[in-house]
């Protein structure tokens, strides 16, 4: 049996008006979808299905800790998930899958969630993340301050004023003229 089966919502047993269901999300649920952009956590995620008659509706309420990796360090850091997100099941003759409208056989009206969990956390994180100044890992932070030029001074272009050569002598492109005349103006 995987970890992953305890996530299986069978339609057939929601019977009533609605039926409430808790997962505590943990390293070893993140382990085990696989997932690369986060590495663990702690979350907790209320779901509540109600027959809506053809269909089901599932409200999915997300909330806790999630750790990804640093964009600029690597380590992980934690970001704080707080979502709710509905879909609509609904059982038919073949398997579909509709952004928000999923359509299961009737013969086998079970749905893992876990994946569709995985998914709404996922969309939670935001496209850059790193760690508060001051936070990131200190050895890295030298090895990548050692390779970043910042300043003309520091070897970007040479100081004689002949913007057509680089330190290395070969000649620099053309096309970025016009953005170094934007950044001597400034």
């Amino acid at each position: 049996m995987s970890v992953l089966d305890n996530y299986n919502i069978d339609l057939n047993d929601v019977r009533s008006d609605a039926v409430d269901y808790r997962f505590d999300l943990d390293r070893q649920f993140f382990d085990a979808v696989e997932s690369t952009l986060l590495r663990g956590g702690n979350v907790a995620v209320d779901l509540k299905v109600k027959k809506n008659g053809g269909a089901y509706a599932f409200v999915f309420r997300i909330n806790g800790m999630v750790q990804v990796p640093c964009d600029r360090c690597l380590d992980d850091m934690d970001l704080m998930i707080e979502t709710e997100r509905e879909l609509t099941v609904k059982v038919g003759e073949e398997y579909s899958d509709e952004g928000d409208i999923i359509i299961l056989p009737c013969d086998k009206a079970v749905l893992n969630v876990a994946w569709i969990i995985y998914e709404f956390i996922a969309l939670e994180v935001p496209l850059t993340h790193v760690h508060e100044p001051g936070h990131c890992n200190a050895e890295m932070a030298e090895m990548l301050a050692a390779h970043l030029v910042t300043s003309p001074e520091e070897g970007e272009f040479s100081d004689d004023g002949d913007r057509g050569q680089e330190n290395d002598g070969k000649p620099s492109d053309s096309r970025w003229d016009k953005l170094r005349e934007i950044l001597d103006n400034n």
